[in-house]
């Protein structure tokens, strides 16, 4: 189960240590001596949990908390303060709207216990929120159907009567002309990020079809097609030198801003009528079944489903080519660290059948598709989509279009610590 997650500052590096000791095993830390720090991370992270001490040079407990209850007014915020500091500490209450406060020396049976509390009322809080936006929209799409109905009927013997020779023409024209824009745009994105395995095409081939597999009408399948292809089109805003740094060596700060790429992503493709519902599901592919993700918090199905799908896939994908980690995994290490992961941050029963998926490589309905396949995997007869690199060398040991033979797999196989991933069709 993944631990909650902790923000705790206090000047005193001894202290905080000390905390740090206490608290490792139940919540995932991060640790900070400076509140402006900590209050750059919480405008870019939703921290759950946060706990700070009283007196510091920079500005004092309820001055931070009052700042943090701003930037994150879901989240539970705590103090630790000492006997002398009483009168302030009610300011805290009132101004940082604390939960609950602990008396130095604290107790540590307390603290523990306190703070998991706190956090499953948080949960139920959001699960709540979550389901009363539900049911808010819920109303709003049923009010304007029911507004656009009659228009809507009125308009459609127009619309065929128009929709024909040449303006059927112009149509089919200006559709091709969007798809070759799209494909431009994601090389584009491609070229920045400088990622040369076909990442966002494999990403969105992958997610087009499992979007059909569960049942997605046409329009909602294009849609997620096209949104796993510009998912990363807030990328163009950051530089290279942080897109090409594995995410688990990233600091704090350098994460917080890689993790706004989506929101930029959704900035620069929403101004677009056709894009809107594009951009939505971009939007909300940090978000977290558990409720705990970004940026709106929202948990289960109130997740858009064209999100949750790319949550999946673009993280499977992320791992077997080597972003997320220094060095890729193989399919089932990255399947296996999805799995950890589910319930929590994935649904899943869609995990479960892009898993199946992923076993039985089926051959598209639409366009081209790719699969990784660990070496030991392979069996002869299969296609090559990617040229094969033993030890990062520039000659390719295999290339792109050659079907497997059993001496390739043989020789693959003894080469196997040194190849990356293994791309076939």
């Amino acid at each position: 189960m993944t631990k909650p997650e902790l923000l705790i500052l206090d000047d005193d590096i001894d202290v905080l240590n000390a905390l740090a000791r206490v608290l490792r095993h139940h919540f995932t830390l991060h640790l900070f001596s400076n509140p402006l720090e900590a209050l750059t991370l919480l405008r870019h992270n939703f921290i759950p949990l946060i706990l700070s001490d009283m007196r510091m040079p920079i500005m004092d407990g309820a001055e931070f908390l009052a700042q943090a209850a701003e930037i994150t007014p879901g989240a539970k915020r705590f103090i630790l303060t000492g006997h002398s500091d009483i009168n302030r500490m009610l300011d805290a209450v009132n101004e940082g709207k604390i939960t609950h406060y602990f008396t130095k020396p604290w107790d540590n049976d307390e603290l523990i216990d306190v703070l998991q509390q706190s956090f499953t009322v948080l949960i139920e809080e959001l699960r709540t929120k979550s389901l009363l936006k539900q049911h808010q929209q819920q109303n709003s799409q049923l009010s304007l159907l029911n507004m656009s109905m009659e228009l809507t009927l009125s308009k459609n013997k127009k619309k065929l009567s128009m929709l024909s020779g040449k303006e059927a023409k112009s149509f089919s024209r200006l559709r091709k002309t969007f798809q070759v824009f799209i494909d431009i745009y994601a090389n584009a994105i491609a070229l920045h990020t400088q990622e040369h395995t076909g990442h966002s095409h494999r990403v969105a081939s992958h997610a087009r079809l499992l979007a059909h597999q569960l049942g997605c009408d046409k329009l909602m399948i294009f849609q997620i097609y096209v949104a796993g292809l510009l998912y990363e089109a807030g990328k163009l805003t950051l530089p290279q030198s942080l897109l090409t740094t594995p995410y688990d060596q990233l600091t704090q700060l350098e994460l917080a801003q890689f993790e706004q790429f989506l929101q930029h992503s959704k900035t620069q493709l929403a101004p677009l009528e056709e894009m809107m519902y594009v951009a939505n599901i971009i939007e909300h592919i940090s978000e977290q079944v558990n409720g705990l993700g970004r940026p709106e918090h929202l948990s289960g199905d109130n997740i858009p489903l064209g999100s949750r799908i790319l949550a999946i896939v673009t993280e499977f994908d992320n791992l077997i080519i080597g972003r997320s980690t220094k060095k890729p995994l193989t399919v089932q290490a990255a399947i296996t660290r999805l799995q950890l992961l589910a319930n929590e941050h994935f649904d899943l029963a869609i995990l479960k059948q892009y898993i199946t998926l992923l076993e039985q490589r089926p051959q598209a309905d639409e366009g081209d598709i790719e699969y990784p396949i660990d070496i030991t995997k392979l069996v002869p007869k299969m296609i090559l989509t990617q040229d094969i690199h033993h030890n990062g060398g520039r000659i390719p040991v295999l290339t792109k279009g050659m079907v497997i033979e059993q001496h390739h797999i043989e020789r693959l196989l003894n080469m196997s610590d040194d190849i990356s991933m293994i791309f076939i069709g």
